[in-house]
């Protein structure tokens, strides 16, 4: 049986429930009258806006992408199966009825309820109001400049910025009948919500056909926007749709929010994948419909994807990034970070802001001293907030026991080398890049590596080059960047730079522009370590930024491009660049055993 969503709006639906929310009259009718004419008899459909996803204003640049590394890691790849179906934990086929409230039914009603279903192992029919989640809540959640005048749709980022943030209630809690487009949740609504909240959802790539089928096959539901034609409006059996040709019937859901849970690739000619809508079961086959992966894929109907994780799922990049503690009584924790305007007066480059200066200590906060025999590297990281896959490793400290003792000009014995070698860099890490090895350092429990190294606690100060860079960018030191070392605790290897408000730095062509107050950072340059220490900025998640990579993810990014050599080829092609040479001169300079103290 046909369904044609139209334009339209019912006065008497879009009343509905007014008691049951929190809602004043007055409000109500700035409301409608804001959705009238000016002869007060029919409905403005303000442009666009009456579209159920806001096409035109999603902001996918600033969505944070999946770190998916199943397709650069040979050990994590598998063979996807023929056919997968996630269907088992969705719940029954919804009807948003004629709101644009789609991406509040893909993201909370469809996506929120199957991650919740998936946990508990309930099957759709076990599924009823008090464990199914509420589109109705979840928009009218979502602050009202984020949506289209009345019930006119809003974005992706933001109905699952409200699930991570406030979480969602349950129908029993908020039914659909009380979606009121005038108004936001109950305070009952807002404290049923919050035990429902979404660890933290990602950018997929849509165009891919074989990363669509990953990460169903993965068991991860996809929900996506696409734009809709006559031929998905008036679908109504099982075939599958291959190409949209008309666009005269798709009125407010011509860009549509719905949800992919699975593939068949022996389904039509090239194989397709099966999407969830919302438009009751009258609607296609059953509520769902078959698209050609091609068609999916091609740029003219799927537009941008998300998969989500719930509050208590594990954000897995490959096939596992589980850190395993042990008991080996080592703890290498970041104590001190800074980073500040290269300032040396004698220096031409004193007046180039791309210059910098890093301050930075680390401690082993273990019991056990830490010998050279287990070579391991402090890293300084800077990457993408959007696309950690767009990462650049700007300092490596390597410590090793590759060299023997080192004899100054003066003929003074050392216990360690400190002058950077690539071979040997390359040799132990599998990369080579700006840095130095330091040699037979042993760093001893509760101690400082520059205490180690120098014999008393102040920080290391290393100049740098900004890379050219524009948008915005983490600054994050690794302690053990590469897991050389098994460690008691290996939750508190980070250290991130952020925002005074605790947002990712912006940079414009190499230029910090915004910085956390490093005096602050300063005041703790002598600053001890106990054991199990956190580092004083162990994660970048906060309420500014609460969507942000997770130190995990970024560790599980870092060992795989090693593990697979893109790594050592990213940082090989950065020391042959005409910067690098410029940079590790500089640095080989101010680093000359004659300013050992």
């Amino acid at each position: 049986m046909k369904k044609i969503i139209t334009v339209a709006l019912s006065l008497s639906l879009l009343t509905a429930g007014v008691s049951l929310v929190s809602c004043d009259e007055e409000s109500l009718n700035e409301f409608l009258n804001a959705l009238l004419s000016e002869d007060g008899t029919t409905l403005k459909t303000n442009g666009g806006t009456w579209l159920g996803w806001l096409f035109n204003y999603e902001d996918p640049e600033t969505i944070e992408d999946d770190i998916d590394l199943n397709d650069v890691d040979n050990d994590l790849k598998s063979e996807m199966p023929s056919k997968v179906d996630l269907s088992a934990n969705l719940p029954r086929i919804g009807d948003q009825g004629q709101y644009g409230t789609c991406v509040a039914w893909a993201t909370a009603y469809n996506c929120r309820t199957w991650l919740y279903a998936k946990s508990k192992g309930l099957t759709t029919s076990q599924l009823n109001s008090s464990n199914t989640f509420s589109a109705a809540d979840v928009f009218m959640a979502i602050d009202s400049k984020y949506k289209g005048t009345g019930c006119g749709g809003t974005n992706f980022r933001y109905a699952f910025d409200v699930m991570q943030k406030r979480g969602v209630a349950t129908e029993s809690a908020v039914p659909y009948s009380q979606l009121d487009c005038a108004c936001s949740p109950s305070a009952s609504a807002n404290s049923a919500a919050s035990g429902y909240k979404i660890k933290a959802y990602r950018e997929i790539d849509i165009t891919n056909v074989n990363t669509i089928k990953r990460y169903l096959s993965n068991g991860r539901l996809v929900v996506f926007g696409a734009k809709l034609g006559d031929e998905f409006m008036y679908a109504n059996d099982n075939s599958v749709l291959t190409n949209q040709t008309s666009f005269k019937s798709t009125g407010q859901h011509g860009y549509h929010a719905l949800v992919c849970s699975g593939y068949d690739d022996n389904k039509g000619a090239n194989g397709a994948f099966r999407v969830v809508n919302s438009w009751g079961s009258d609607w296609g086959d059953n509520g769902c419909i078959w698209i050609d992966y091609k068609f999916f894929c091609g740029g003219k109907f799927a537009y941008t994807g998300f998969v989500a994780y719930g509050n208590d799922e594990e954000i897995v990049v490959g096939s596992s990034n589980t850190v395993q503690n042990t008991s080996s009584g080592y703890d290498l924790v970041p104590a001190t970070l800074a980073d500040l305007d290269y300032d040396e007066k004698d220096d031409p480059d004193s007046n180039d802001p791309t210059w910098r200066t890093s301050i930075y200590n680390v401690y082993n906060a273990g019991e056990s001293t830490l010998k050279p025999d287990k070579p391991w590297a402090i890293c300084y990281v800077l990457y993408d907030a959007y696309n950690a896959n767009n990462y650049q490793v700007l300092l490596v400290d390597l410590y090793t026991d590759e060299y023997g003792k080192f004899v100054d000009e003066n003929g003074k014995s050392w216990n360690y080398n400190f002058d950077w070698d690539p071979a040997t860099a390359s040799k132990v890490l599998g990369v080579s890049a700006q840095g130095y090895c330091w040699s037979n350092v042993s760093v001893n429990g509760g101690e400082s590596v520059s205490h180690a190294v120098y014999g008393n606690n102040e920080p290391f100060e290393w100049s740098y080059k900004m890379p050219n860079v524009s948008g915005s960018y983490y600054l994050v030191l690794i302690a053990d960047a590469f897991s050389g070392v098994s460690e008691s605790n290996e939750d508190n290897n980070y250290y991130y730079l952020t925002t005074a408000d605790g947002g990712p730095l912006k940079i414009e062509n190499g230029v910090i522009k915004s910085l956390i107050d490093n005096n602050k950072t300063l005041a703790s340059r002598f600053r001890s370590v106990r054991k199990n220490d956190p580092s004083p900025m162990q994660t970048a998640i906060n309420e500014e930024a609460s969507n942000t990579y997770t130190t995990e993810e970024i560790s599980a990014l870092l060992n795989v491009e090693r593990r697979t050599g893109r790594l050592a080829k990213k940082m090989k092609a950065w020391q042959n660049s005409d910067q690098a040479k410029v940079v590790l001169a500089k640095t080989k300079k101010s680093y000359s055993p004659k300013s050992i103290k």
